[in-house]
């Protein structure tokens, strides 16, 4: 199953992709960025290409 599909890097930041919501099979746009201070990834899944109508998590690496 693929989760994370068709990213693009741009400046510093995965986007222009698509992320798969396994609990209800959904497909939204995606957009990664990589926190540097924290060491986290910033994921955010939306309804719209531009990102307005979604919502963001936070990932953390486990230790």
């Amino acid at each position: 199953m693929i989760i994370i599909n068709g990213m693009e890097l741009k400046a510093n930041e995965l986007t222009n992709g698509t992320i798969l919501d396994p609990n209800n099979g959904k497909v939204y746009y995606c957009s990664i960025s990589y926190d540097a201070a924290s060491k986290n990834l910033k994921v955010r899944g939306s309804l719209d290409k531009k990102g307005w109508i979604g919502r963001s998590q936070t990932w953390i690496k486990e230790k």
